[in-house]
């Protein structure tokens, strides 16, 4: 059960650890990117960049809510609080989060904005951390998986 118990404390200390870095690598896109580009350009309507900006963001908040959400997971699974109603409601709202990201990422695609914005605004490591926390949040599924067959 140590083992096990190990792993959750991992998974809680990556996912944060993760966070942390997400967020301060949010800012520092954020801060590049209106060095680099005129604040005419960045909040000018017609060139499409402030409808990237704006994707950008809103996966980025997306990114961080899921987050919270595995995180205040992972706790219940640390408390061996398998079958907790809320549970659900963390993985549901987790998995919407994902299809919305993953939505916007697609949509992306289609606004017509130069490369350099696209460079500028990149979520593609944001990708990967999520990749990356939704296999902890897998992990822990197995943590409930065992307990529920151990009570079989």
């Amino acid at each position: 059960m140590s083992n096990i118990s190990n792993t959750e404390k991992r998974s809680y200390l990556i996912t944060l650890i993760a966070m942390i870095i997400h967020a301060l690598l949010v800012v520092v896109n954020l801060v590049v990117f209106f060095r680099k580009v005129p604040l005419s350009t960045a909040f000018d309507i017609k060139s499409g960049v402030l409808y990237y900006m704006i994707c950008f963001i809103i996966q980025a908040l997306l990114l961080i809510a899921f987050f919270i959400f595995v995180l205040s997971f992972i706790k219940n699974i640390n408390k061996k609080d398998f079958f907790n109603s809320g549970n659900y409601n963390k993985i549901f709202f987790s998995s919407i989060i994902i299809m919305v990201y993953g939505t916007l990422n697609s949509m992306k695609s289609l606004i017509g904005v130069d490369v350099t914005y696209k460079e500028l605004l990149s979520t593609t490591p944001y990708t990967t951390v999520l990749l990356l926390s939704i296999s902890l949040m897998m992990l822990n599924f197995l943590t409930i998986y065992n307990e529920s067959e151990s009570m079989k």
